[in-house]
């Protein structure tokens, strides 16, 4: 990983959309800062579109899209995606319609129950009623962080179960479908905003900084990690290509000061 002054004016003169994780990539210790909102709308001044693409789940999207001003917002690791039209109407993206997100709902509440019976000490996170599309286990959030090997551990059983699997810094995701961060960032993108991959490649940067964040740092070409990602490396194989100096919020504002500063072009 370099260091963003390694990064090129040129590289970098076609961006226009800023792609950022929630959790400790724009806030810090679960608290979203003042300075984290003046960079967003600093770069919403400068043209750039700002959206969220997180592993929270979909009813975190309203006050994200309405109170931190987001062009857009993608939840639960790729499963749903939330926009406002030029009249403030809310409209939004599935990975699956109301019927089949329903009975994938119940078979992951059957399937808590085993794992919460293999794992004693892990239980569904406590946003599980928010969530439409997966169920989040708590693995560092409201407990102290599980070692990496039990964390794979669990990861091993959910797949075993014919479920697929994420983790990031403080949760192991399940669901029964296989969407992604990335699938959903590529699907809004073309659908709702005309920018076809080919041209995200150019256009876009992500910002990260847990193992969810992989299908992201693999597709796009300019991608970061805040400072934090340094202690998840050895989870997932494609690293970020640029690294900020500063964790968490204080390395998105790192980010957006670096792409605002004309000092650097």
């Amino acid at each position: 990983m370099k260091a963003l002054h390694e990064w090129s004016h040129g590289q970098r003169s076609q961006l226009r959309v800023v792609l950022t994780d929630i959790d400790d990539t724009l806030t810090t210790n679960g608290q979203l800062c003042a300075a984290s909102l003046d960079a967003l709308d600093r770069a919403k001044r400068a043209g750039l579109l700002r959206i969220a693409v997180t592993g929270r789940p979909t009813y975190w999207t309203l006050p994200l899209l309405r109170l931190c001003n987001f062009d857009a917002v993608i939840a639960e690791n790729g499963a749903s995606a939330f926009w406002l039209d030029g009249k403030g109407v809310q409209h939004a993206l599935f990975y699956a319609d109301a019927q089949t997100r329903k009975q994938h709902r119940q078979r992951l509440e059957r399937f808590a129950v085993q794992l919460e019976q293999r794992f004693p000490g892990v239980k569904i996170a406590l946003d599980a009623q928010q969530r439409i599309g997966d169920l989040a286990f708590d693995i560092g959030e409201e407990i102290p962080a599980l070692p990496v090997e039990s964390v794979k551990e669990i990861v091993t059983f959910i797949r075993e179960h014919g479920l697929y699997s994420t983790t990031s810094n403080i949760h192991a995701h399940a669901s029964v479908m296989p969407f992604s961060k990335q699938t959903m960032t590529q699907r809004l993108l073309a659908e709702i905003f005309g920018i076809d991959d080919d041209a995200a490649l150019d256009c876009c940067v992500f910002i990260g900084d847990s193992p969810n964040d992989a299908s992201m740092f693999a597709h796009y070409l300019w991608s970061v990690g805040v400072a934090n990602v340094k202690k998840y490396l050895d989870r997932f194989d494609t690293h970020p290509r640029f690294v900020t100096q500063h964790e968490c919020g204080a390395g998105f504002v790192e980010l957006i000061n670096f792409l605002l500063d004309k000092q650097n072009d």
